[in-house]
């Protein structure tokens, strides 16, 4: 069946103008606000906060043509337990008190139960003020860290939470927060 050229042309400009609808929906969506993401931290809710980092972290993933991570309980979890931790000992690190690591309080979560193999990760954070404890900018001094910007990209990790508690550890100021990002991957 031959298409009369008027035709084929009308069909060529309603594809492209569909096309570009598409393109500019998802543009938009892309650079819609991540929740309350440039919020100082003691004005906004642990929900806001957590549900903030996660948009973000996966909306960075997304524009690296990286999965999208899926959020877990089982690491959030172990993320909140690891910045209270932080919060009550004054001690910022990914080493905790006795020397647990990420894997030893991933696996006391319950997440690595049943996996034969797995890989884990932590991001932490800590700020005051919308310039420093905001969710955006947590996250963007993650992308400006090598290893934080590493464990945001890296394609094997398929898992996520993320933990809050109240307050800086590192400035010790109460109108702050601090992070800590679990990441994971098990079969």
């Amino acid at each position: 069946m031959t298409v009369p050229k008027p035709l084929l042309r009308t069909i060529q400009i309603a594809l492209a103008a569909i096309a570009l609808t598409i393109g500019a929906g998802q543009a938009a969506a892309s650079a819609a606000p991540c929740g309350k993401s440039t919020g100082a931290p003691a004005q906004l809710t642990a929900h806001q906060l957590r549900t903030s980092v996660l948009c973000l972290v996966n909306r960075a993933r997304e524009r690296y043509g990286v999965h999208r991570l899926r959020f877990n309980r089982e690491l959030r979890e172990s993320a909140t337990a690891r910045s209270h931790v932080m919060i009550a000992t004054g001690l910022f690190s990914h080493y905790g008190p006795g020397g647990s690591t990420v894997t030893t309080r991933v696996t006391h979560s319950g997440y690595l139960r049943h996996a034969s193999r797995y890989f884990v990760a932590e991001n932490i954070g800590t700020g005051v003020g919308r310039a420093y404890g905001s969710p955006r900018s947590i996250v963007r001094a993650w992308m400006h860290s090598p290893p934080h910007r590493a464990n945001i990209l890296d394609p094997s990790l398929r898992d996520f939470g993320v933990g809050i508690a109240r307050g800086d550890v590192v400035t010790g100021s109460s109108r702050g927060v601090t992070y800590t990002l679990v990441f994971g991957a098990r079969r």
